[in-house]
């Protein structure tokens, strides 16, 4: 069990899921809000309906400022 633990926290890389190109763009057409890449770079899906929304309300929030 303590080699089991220990090998989990010696290699955090096998922690992360890395997505493939082909996952990024199912979770763009998903409308997912967030994409995280390979390399840890997030990114917000400009194309999903909610980013959409919050956008429009934050940017209404800003003029009523």
């Amino acid at each position: 069990m303590f080699r089991f633990i220990m090998s989990l926290f010696s290699s955090p890389d096998s922690l992360l899921q890395v997505m493939s190109q082909r996952d990024i763009e199912e979770s763009i057409e998903e409308g997912e809000r967030i994409i995280i890449d390979e390399d840890g770079s997030a990114s917000v899906n400009i194309n999903s309906n909610e980013v959409h929304s919050d956008f429009t309300r934050h940017v209404n929030a800003l003029k009523r400022a």
